[in-house]
């Protein structure tokens, strides 16, 4: 094999890892993706509340608008992890401008 057939079919390799890493990278982690579930299961019924994001350590992040539906969804996480795997805390700000 040429030597600039080898450096094309290392860098092609290298390119294939690389891409390969990087999609590892944005996989969630297993505590996302239950807080995720859970977050769906708690605020399917639910309108004034929105997902902002949920750390990679499993902590929900979310606006209200109405106070009455921030204690629902924070009542119903709260029993989930006390029902099963406990994540942190989850932290509930108001929408701005509410």
């Amino acid at each position: 094999m040429s030597r600039p057939s080898r450096r094309a079919r290392t860098a092609l390799l290298l390119l294939v890892a690389a891409i390969g890493a990087g999609c590892e990278y944005f996989r969630d982690t297993p505590e996302q993706a239950l807080a995720n579930r859970r977050w769906r299961e708690c605020a399917a019924d639910l309108h004034d509340v929105k997902l902002e994001r949920v750390d990679v350590d499993g902590r929900i992040r979310f606006t209200y608008v109405a106070i009455h539906e921030r204690d629902r969804a924070l009542g119903c996480l709260d029993a989930a992890a006390r029902a099963g795997q406990p994540l942190p805390e989850p932290i509930a700000g108001a929408a701005a401008g509410k």
